[in-house]
Protein backbone atom coordinates (compact mmCIF):
# COMPACT_ATOMS: atom_id res chain seq x y z
CA UNK A 1 0.00 0.00 0.00
CA UNK A 2 2.14 2.84 -1.21
CA UNK A 3 0.83 6.30 -1.81
CA UNK A 4 0.83 9.77 -0.34
CA UNK A 5 0.64 10.42 3.39
CA UNK A 6 -0.96 13.57 4.76
CA UNK A 7 -0.21 14.51 8.38
CA UNK A 8 -2.93 16.75 9.78
CA UNK A 9 -2.43 19.53 12.29
CA UNK A 10 -5.15 20.39 14.81
CA UNK A 11 -5.44 24.03 13.77
CA UNK A 12 -5.38 23.79 9.96
CA UNK A 13 -8.63 24.12 8.02
CA UNK A 14 -10.17 20.75 7.05
CA UNK A 15 -11.26 21.95 3.60
CA UNK A 16 -7.61 22.38 2.60
CA UNK A 17 -6.99 18.70 3.39
CA UNK A 18 -10.17 17.68 1.55
CA UNK A 19 -9.07 19.63 -1.54
CA UNK A 20 -5.56 18.15 -1.33
CA UNK A 21 -6.91 14.58 -1.15
CA UNK A 22 -9.32 15.08 -4.04
CA UNK A 23 -6.57 16.66 -6.15
CA UNK A 24 -4.28 13.68 -5.44
CA UNK A 25 -6.93 11.17 -6.51
CA UNK A 26 -7.80 13.18 -9.63
CA UNK A 27 -4.06 13.40 -10.41
CA UNK A 28 -3.80 9.62 -10.62
CA UNK A 29 -2.88 8.69 -7.05
CA UNK A 30 -4.46 5.37 -6.03
CA UNK A 31 -3.91 5.52 -2.24
CA UNK A 32 -3.86 8.39 0.25
CA UNK A 33 -3.20 7.94 3.98
CA UNK A 34 -4.49 10.52 6.46
CA UNK A 35 -2.75 10.72 9.82
CA UNK A 36 -3.39 12.76 12.94
CA UNK A 37 -2.47 12.71 16.62
CA UNK A 38 -4.23 14.06 19.67
CA UNK A 39 -6.81 16.72 18.88
CA UNK A 40 -6.36 16.21 15.13
CA UNK A 41 -7.97 12.74 15.26
CA UNK A 42 -11.48 14.13 14.77
CA UNK A 43 -10.26 16.11 11.77
CA UNK A 44 -8.80 12.94 10.20
CA UNK A 45 -12.18 11.20 10.49
CA UNK A 46 -14.13 14.20 9.15
CA UNK A 47 -11.82 14.72 6.17
CA UNK A 48 -11.95 10.99 5.30
CA UNK A 49 -15.76 10.99 5.40
CA UNK A 50 -16.03 14.06 3.15
CA UNK A 51 -13.50 12.71 0.65
CA UNK A 52 -15.31 9.33 0.51
CA UNK A 53 -18.47 11.21 -0.47
CA UNK A 54 -16.68 13.19 -3.20
CA UNK A 55 -14.62 10.43 -4.89
CA UNK A 56 -16.33 7.26 -6.17
CA UNK A 57 -15.07 3.82 -5.17
CA UNK A 58 -12.87 4.63 -2.17
CA UNK A 59 -12.25 1.77 0.25
CA UNK A 60 -11.09 2.62 3.76
CA UNK A 61 -9.01 1.02 6.49
CA UNK A 62 -8.83 2.79 9.84
CA UNK A 63 -6.35 2.08 12.59
CA UNK A 64 -5.66 3.59 15.99
CA UNK A 65 -2.07 4.04 17.07
CA UNK A 66 -0.51 4.92 20.37
CA UNK A 67 3.02 6.01 20.97
CA UNK A 68 5.20 7.50 23.62
CA UNK A 69 7.21 10.51 22.66
CA UNK A 70 9.81 12.45 24.63
CA UNK A 71 8.65 15.78 26.00
CA UNK A 72 10.47 18.82 24.72
CA UNK A 73 13.51 19.60 26.84
CA UNK A 74 13.00 16.57 29.09
CA UNK A 75 14.77 13.54 27.66
CA UNK A 76 13.80 11.15 30.46
CA UNK A 77 10.10 12.07 30.48
CA UNK A 78 7.74 10.54 27.95
CA UNK A 79 4.20 11.49 27.00
CA UNK A 80 1.50 9.13 25.73
CA UNK A 81 -0.09 10.25 22.46
CA UNK A 82 -3.00 8.65 20.64
CA UNK A 83 -3.13 8.76 16.87
CA UNK A 84 -5.29 7.67 13.98
CA UNK A 85 -4.43 6.56 10.49
CA UNK A 86 -7.04 6.22 7.74
CA UNK A 87 -6.04 4.79 4.38
CA UNK A 88 -8.30 5.64 1.44
CA UNK A 89 -7.76 3.67 -1.75
CA UNK A 90 -9.27 3.30 -5.20
CA UNK A 91 -7.77 -0.20 -5.29
CA UNK A 92 -9.47 -3.00 -3.37
CA UNK A 93 -8.09 -3.31 0.16
CA UNK A 94 -8.01 -6.38 2.41
CA UNK A 95 -11.64 -6.89 3.49
CA UNK A 96 -10.56 -9.02 6.44
CA UNK A 97 -8.38 -6.25 7.91
CA UNK A 98 -9.64 -4.69 11.13
CA UNK A 99 -11.12 -1.26 10.41
CA UNK A 100 -12.08 -2.04 6.79
CA UNK A 101 -15.04 -0.15 5.30
CA UNK A 102 -16.60 -0.72 1.89
CA UNK A 103 -16.93 2.20 -0.53
CA UNK A 104 -19.91 4.53 -0.09
CA UNK A 105 -22.76 3.59 -2.48
CA UNK A 106 -22.38 5.48 -5.77
CA UNK A 107 -25.75 7.20 -5.40
CA UNK A 108 -24.47 8.84 -2.18
CA UNK A 109 -21.29 10.17 -3.84
CA UNK A 110 -21.51 13.73 -5.11
CA UNK A 111 -18.39 14.57 -7.07
CA UNK A 112 -16.83 17.90 -6.27
CA UNK A 113 -17.28 20.89 -8.54
CA UNK A 114 -13.91 22.67 -8.52
CA UNK A 115 -15.53 25.92 -9.64
CA UNK A 116 -17.40 26.01 -6.31
CA UNK A 117 -14.23 25.49 -4.29
CA UNK A 118 -13.50 28.56 -2.19
CA UNK A 119 -9.98 29.87 -2.69
CA UNK A 120 -8.20 29.98 0.66
CA UNK A 121 -6.74 33.45 0.04
CA UNK A 122 -10.16 35.13 0.00
CA UNK A 123 -11.44 33.90 3.35
CA UNK A 124 -13.96 36.14 5.02
CA UNK A 125 -13.27 37.02 8.64
CA UNK A 126 -15.34 35.15 11.20
CA UNK A 127 -18.04 37.04 13.01
CA UNK A 128 -17.60 37.45 16.73
CA UNK A 129 -14.41 36.82 18.56
CA UNK A 130 -11.86 39.52 19.16
CA UNK A 131 -12.21 41.10 15.74
CA UNK A 132 -15.69 42.45 16.46
CA UNK A 133 -18.54 42.43 14.00
CA UNK A 134 -20.52 39.71 15.73
CA UNK A 135 -23.46 39.79 18.09
CA UNK A 136 -21.84 40.83 21.31
CA UNK A 137 -23.11 42.04 24.62
CA UNK A 138 -23.45 45.69 23.72
CA UNK A 139 -21.14 48.47 22.66
CA UNK A 140 -19.02 48.65 25.78
CA UNK A 141 -19.09 50.51 29.03
CA UNK A 142 -22.35 52.37 28.46
CA UNK A 143 -22.83 55.51 30.56
CA UNK A 144 -19.28 55.34 31.89
CA UNK A 145 -17.88 56.01 28.42
CA UNK A 146 -19.78 59.30 28.08
CA UNK A 147 -19.07 60.55 31.56
CA UNK A 148 -21.27 60.50 34.63
CA UNK A 149 -24.96 60.48 33.96
CA UNK A 150 -24.78 60.63 30.15
CA UNK A 151 -25.45 57.86 27.67
CA UNK A 152 -22.76 57.00 25.16
CA UNK A 153 -25.04 54.93 23.00
CA UNK A 154 -23.54 51.79 24.44
CA UNK A 155 -25.84 51.18 27.38
CA UNK A 156 -28.76 48.82 27.56
CA UNK A 157 -31.06 48.87 24.60
CA UNK A 158 -28.52 50.01 22.03
CA UNK A 159 -27.29 46.71 20.70
CA UNK A 160 -26.18 43.19 21.37
CA UNK A 161 -28.09 41.50 24.16
CA UNK A 162 -29.30 44.68 25.81
CA UNK A 163 -32.95 43.83 25.22
CA UNK A 164 -33.87 46.76 22.98
CA UNK A 165 -36.17 48.47 25.51
CA UNK A 166 -34.60 51.93 25.47
CA UNK A 167 -36.55 54.91 24.16
CA UNK A 168 -35.84 55.98 20.61
CA UNK A 169 -34.84 59.49 19.56
CA UNK A 170 -38.52 60.39 19.01
CA UNK A 171 -39.55 59.28 22.48
CA UNK A 172 -41.47 56.21 21.31
CA UNK A 173 -41.41 53.22 23.59
CA UNK A 174 -41.63 50.54 20.97
CA UNK A 175 -45.30 49.75 21.60
CA UNK A 176 -44.78 48.47 25.14
CA UNK A 177 -46.07 51.53 26.98
CA UNK A 178 -44.47 53.15 30.01
CA UNK A 179 -46.49 51.32 32.70
CA UNK A 180 -45.01 48.16 34.11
Amino acid sequence: MTGKEIEMAKDSPPRAYVAQCIDLFEGGEKTVTLKGRGQAIAKVVNVAEVVKRRVKGLCQISSIESLYEARKGEADQKKYTAGMKITLSLDQLDKSAPGYQDPVPEEEVQEEDKARREPSSTKKPKKGGKSGGGRGRGAGKGAAAAGKGGKAGGGRGSGGRGGGRGASATGATGGRGNAR
